[in-house]
């Protein structure tokens, strides 16, 4: 197992006597080249301290995922998808080449424009095709800290409408810098009574936004609403992250409704990193997650067939409570590449992001199994990728 310095996901079971091999040592910024726009970077330089380099020489990466922790090599290694992917792609399509060890220990090198049979079949690979030690990577001219953006949401109730609409704005993007739906989608809640035995059944709780953000000239006032909002998150959060067990519930479901409900204004890295900043304190507990690329000609088939998929296993089995979904736009050359070499017509994609929080009960093997075909087919008969995040 290959880790690039970030921590273990919560709950994730390990093989036995594992070797994990750990690049966090190798977290260097090599080289910035200002003429060809690009940097290079050990795998285990976090991309939020590469960004924050890039940028005190006017420049950025297009795509840097949602989380401050995330490593060059490991986002390598799974593919990279963020909320600007519908304009710029994954972040393997803004590799130029790359250093690697294969599995018999020989170092090799490979990029757009040599050995590129080798560099597709390494980047998304997870590790199984050898180990990404260093990457150059294409940069653009951004001041994150000084590009503002206003956020236009839309809320819906509905899934049927907000399915609808998030395919509409995957397809026609516009001006958009950054653009991404969730869902969220509850279980039937149980309260106790408070008087006697017995419980009170309520009813579920089902709601969802789409947003966009576009650039807008900062003004006095924007800056004093995006510092009141930033403080406020950032307080949200580490109080989420402190509280412990049932107690602490509310105010997780607090942080992950202060990034559901995004801020008017902010600037382009305070809205690339809003979930690191409330959510990830929220999402605590054992769950079962899963991404798929859908071509847009199937998008709106996957996304249904998936929550079908899902919440028919929660009203069958009481296996799921809480189901939420995130989506993006994905405009990528990789995943166009790999559409022709199956045969298909290469088309823009979707990425939809399944997050099925489990009962306190383990997830027995056999209803796992299920769930797993039952995506599988949905992939073999839309012509649409699982996105192997982990």
């Amino acid at each position: 197992m290959v880790r690039g310095g970030e921590l273990l996901d919560e709950g994730l079971t390990l093989p036995a006597q594992p070797t994990v091999v750990s690049l966090r040592r190798m977290n260097q910024v090599l080289d910035i080249n200002l003429g060809r726009r690009t940097v290079r970077v050990q795998a285990g330089a976090k991309l939020s301290d590469v960004d924050r380099r890039l940028g005190a020489h006017g420049l950025g990466l297009p795509v840097v995922g949602d989380h401050r922790d995330i490593t060059a090599g490991g986002f390598a290694s799974v593919g990279g998808v963020s909320a600007a992917s519908h304009k710029h792609g994954l972040f393997i399509d803004q590799i130029v080449d790359l250093e690697y060890v294969d599995t018999d220990g020989r170092i090799g090198t490979c990029g757009r424009t040599h050995h590129t049979e080798r560099f597709q079949r390494i980047l998304g690979a997870g590790g199984r095709a050898g180990i990404i030690t260093a990457l150059t990577l294409d940069a653009i001219e951004v001041d994150k800290d000084h590009t503002w953006l206003t956020t236009h949401a839309d809320r819906f109730l509905d899934f049927d409408s907000f399915v609808e609409h998030a395919h509409a704005e995957i397809a026609r993007p516009g001006n958009a810098e950054l653009q991404v739906g969730r869902w969220v989608d509850t279980a039937p809640l149980k309260v106790a009574r408070p008087v006697g035995t017995g419980h009170v059944q309520l009813g579920t709780v089902r709601f969802g936004q789409w947003s966009s953000l576009y650039p807008t000239a900062p003004t006095r006032g924007l800056r004093a609403r995006r510092e009141v909002g930033s403080r406020a998150r950032k307080s949200l959060g580490a109080i989420a992250s402190a509280a412990p067990g049932k107690a602490g519930m509310p105010v997780r479901n607090a942080a992950a409704g202060a990034v559901l409900f995004a801020p008017k204004v902010q600037t382009l890295r305070d809205a690339e990193y809003l979930a690191d900043t409330a959510l990830s304190s929220s999402e605590r507990g054992p769950a079962y997650r899963v991404g798929v690329f859908a071509p847009l000609s199937s998008y709106t088939s996957v996304f249904y067939r998936l929550h079908d998929l899902f919440s028919g296993h929660r009203e069958r089995t009481g296996c799921f409570t809480v189901i939420s979904a995130m989506t993006y736009g994905v405009r990528s050359r990789y995943l166009r590449a790999e559409s022709a070499a199956r045969g298909l017509p290469p088309e823009d994609h979707g990425l939809i992001t399944f997050t099925c929080r489990l009962r306190p009960a383990a997830l027995p093997s056999e209803l796992l199994r299920d769930i797993v075909s039952g995506i599988e087919e949905i992939c073999r008969s839309e012509n649409a990728l699982r996105y192997e995040a982990e």
